[in-house]
């Protein structure tokens, strides 16, 4: 029994410990007792002095406080703050506080007319007002002045109680200051808020935003931030730092922190979308491959793009708001290509981790037997280990190493990815190789199929293209295979004195300006011929959907007709001398290239209502440069045709090259620019001309160029 009550004890006494030293962990740590600031200091007896700090008792009873050796009534105990009742009959000294058995000094205080009771607000950025509440402001010597941590504030107003100054700039955090007549009373401390600076300055919904400055408080809930006026969420909160998060529906504008109402406004953050991924090359490699990411949207500053592969963070070497490099760490692991800037992210294609990657095509277009050099890894130096599709068509290796295959385009090439097999591994381009450049549909230098005196073409609603041929004073056709034939008139060649300008209608009837005879020659889908209209000399001309004809008048500022369907016909206002092909739109603007006015470099307009643009796109100055409106520069246009109603198409004549303007935006692009003079087909790339004098597009959306010079009909695929 006596060794059962034993081991009882044991076990309470066990219990008893156990419980003893949970309940000491739940107590909360000791607040070490520490003094911050006190204020004021100065005033009359009976002036309140608050201290400030943490660790206080709140037992009133804990403490004792003298001035100058003479005790103070301490009438109020907090955990943060003490006040104290300056006694009647002491005199200026230290200010001390004893709590139990520890002796506090606290700082002078002087008995004295001015004081500075209540500073309100007690924190605000630069250029904010505080006001200052005390006594013995006033002088009829000077001024009273105000210092905000020793530096120089603006009085506002000022009566013996009450002092109204501006917070200046760069203020910091201290004390605020009042001196008059060689006095001088501190009071409370002063928060000086400021914003220098946030990072990122763009993003959206979901960015994650740093702020530094000062002034901020350390509980997050005690600050209020805001993006162009929509409340963010607060991540993390210091006194010189805050982390938020951008809200929904957050637009471009200031933002903003307020603390107290105190509001400070920083800077504009930019509200972007999430980036653009466009290639990545390679798409598939080994461990130490470059990979190069081209797309939009992208941040210049290395730290705000994040490239994962396969959800694996690889380190950036590189970054352009369009371009991102990197280098395959390798054991990622075949995943998507996730590009992050600012915490918006998009996903791209698959990269797979392997041996086999290709990193560059060039030409990346081409047309059948264009010459193509892949550039790469993991390839066999044995040509025919190597098997090639252009768009699931097999092309032969004519040369290989095991980082770059040598060949040419298949026959029968369509647009479409380019996808090399080595062992069992596949790997795909970065991008679609387009079936695109130029190829000569009729004639060249050495030809006799057309002369070099050509004046104008059209494409029939077959694919048939005409031109006009003044040398040989007829009109040619040639079928989509590049058939030739005259065209004819009741089975006979049809002749003219000067074929100038040609327009086939949707019904294909065909109307040929013929200039020495001054007539509009018209010649029906049957082989009918008729004079449509006579009287001027015509040059190049477009049809409109109605039918009817736009005419330039051949010779120096003859101007434009417009020929009605009856053949009738009458003088447009506004353009003067005209060489080029004319185009009309679906409302029936008049878009033209006039040399009187801007030298046949810009394009003009002129709507319905007689309202002209003269450099809608374009400029008086020949150029060459894309750009929006008159930003945009040409060297000489002699062709202007509109595809589906949106897109117009320029013959830029001395830049040898096609241009394309967005009608809506203005916007010129181009789609080709020769490499130089001469006759060369192929790519985009190396493709040349003598000329381009004038254009016509199909339905299908081909481009037929006219190279007199070089006595050719071209066709751009693009």
């Amino acid at each position: 029994m006596e060794r059962y009550n034993h081991f009882l004890l044991l076990f309470l006494a066990l219990v008893i410990g156990t419980v003893s030293c949970e309940k000491k962990e739940d107590v909360p740590p000791q607040v070490e007792l520490k003094v911050t600031s006190y204020y004021p200091n100065s005033g009359k007896a009976g002036t309140l002095v608050t201290i400030e700090g943490e660790g206080f008792g709140t037992s009133i009873g804990d403490y004792q406080a003298t001035i100058g050796g003479k005790s103070a009534e301490v009438i109020s105990a907090t955990a943060t703050a003490l006040v104290l009742r300056m006694p009647v009959g002491a005199a200026s000294g230290n200010l001390d506080v004893k709590y139990r058995d520890k002796v506090l000094p606290i700082g002078t205080y002087t008995y004295q007319d001015l004081s500075v009771v209540r500073v309100f607000p007690t924190n605000g950025p630069a250029g904010s007002q505080i006001r200052i509440g005390g006594a013995g402001f006033g002088s009829v010597e000077s001024p009273a002045a105000v210092y905000i941590n020793n530096k120089k504030a603006l009085v506002v107003s000022l009566t013996d109680t009450l002092i109204v100054a501006e917070v200046p700039n760069e203020a910091g955090t201290g004390a605020v200051m009042v001196k008059v007549d060689g006095k001088e009373a501190k009071g409370q401390n002063f928060i000086y808020q400021a914003i220098h600076s946030i990072k990122p300055l763009t993003g959206g919904k979901g960015t994650n935003v740093v702020i530094t400055g000062e002034g901020f408080e350390a509980l997050a809930t005690n600050n209020k931030v805001e993006f162009n006026g929509q409340m963010a969420t607060i991540v993390e909160a210091t006194p010189e730092r805050l982390v938020v998060r951008a809200p929904e529906g957050v637009t471009t504008g200031a933002l903003s922190v307020s603390i107290n109402e105190q509001k400070t406004t920083g800077p504009t953050f930019t509200v972007v979308d999430k980036p653009v991924i466009q290639t990545v090359t390679p798409l598939s490699g080994p461990k130490g491959t470059e990979m190069v990411i081209t797309g939009s949207l992208f941040s210049k500053l290395l730290d705000e793009n994040s490239v994962y592969i396969n959800n694996v963070l690889v380190p950036l070497a590189e970054a352009t708001e369009n371009q991102l490099k990197l280098i395959v760490p390798g054991g990622t692991g075949s995943g998507a290509i996730r590009v992050v800037v600012n915490d918006q992210a998009s996903t791209g294609p698959l990269f797979k981790d392997q041996t086999l990657g290709i990193s560059s095509v060039s030409p990346d277009n081409g047309l059948t037997g264009t010459a193509v050099t892949i550039k790469g890894t993991g390839f066999s130096a044995v040509a025919l280990e190597n098997k090639v599709y252009f768009n699931g068509v097999l092309a032969a290796v004519k040369t290989a190493t095991e980082t770059s295959l040598v060949l040419d385009a298949p026959a029968g090439l369509t647009t479409g990815d380019i996808k090399i097999v080595v062992g069992g591994q596949e790997a795909v381009s970065p991008k679609p190789f387009r079936r695109a450049g130029i190829m000569t549909l009729i004639g060249g230098p050495s030809s006799n199929a057309l002369s070099n005196n050509l004046g104008s073409i059209a494409v029939d609603q077959q694919g048939n293209v005409y031109v006009t041929d003044a040398a040989e004073k007829v009109v040619k056709k040639i079928t989509p295979s590049g058939d030739l034939s005259i065209l004819k008139v009741n089975g006979q060649d049809a002749t003219f004195g000067m074929p100038s300008g040609i327009v086939i209608d949707k019904q294909n009837n065909i109307y040929i300006g013929d200039q020495t005879a001054n007539q509009i020659i018209k010649i029906t889908a049957g082989g009918q011929r008729s004079v449509y209209a006579s009287g001027f000399s015509p040059g190049k001309l477009t049809i409109d959907n109605a039918g009817v004809l736009y005419v330039n008048v051949a010779g120096f500022s003859a101007g434009m007709n417009r020929v009605n369907n009856t053949g009738n016909y009458s003088k447009i206002n506004g353009p003067s001398w005209v060489s080029a092909r004319p185009a009309v739109d679906a409302s029936g603007a008049i878009y033209w290239a006039d040399q009187n006015s801007n030298s046949g470099n810009g394009v003009a307009r002129r709507d319905v209502s007689g309202t002209q643009n003269i450099n809608w796109v374009g400029y008086s100055e020949g150029g060459y440069q894309d750009g929006i409106g008159s930003n945009a520069y040409f060297n000489g246009i002699n062709g202007i045709v509109i595809y589906q109603g949106t897109k117009m198409y320029v013959a830029d004549t001395y830049n040898s090259a096609v241009r394309e303007v967005d009608m809506a935006t203005r916007r010129v692009t181009t789609i080709f620019k020769g490499a130089g003079f001469g006759f060369v087909d192929g790519s985009l790339q190396v493709a040349k001309f003598a000329a381009i004098s004038d254009i016509a597009v199909d339905n299908e959306g081909n481009i037929y160029l006219l190279d007199p010079n070089n006595k050719a009909i071209r066709k751009l695929f693009f």
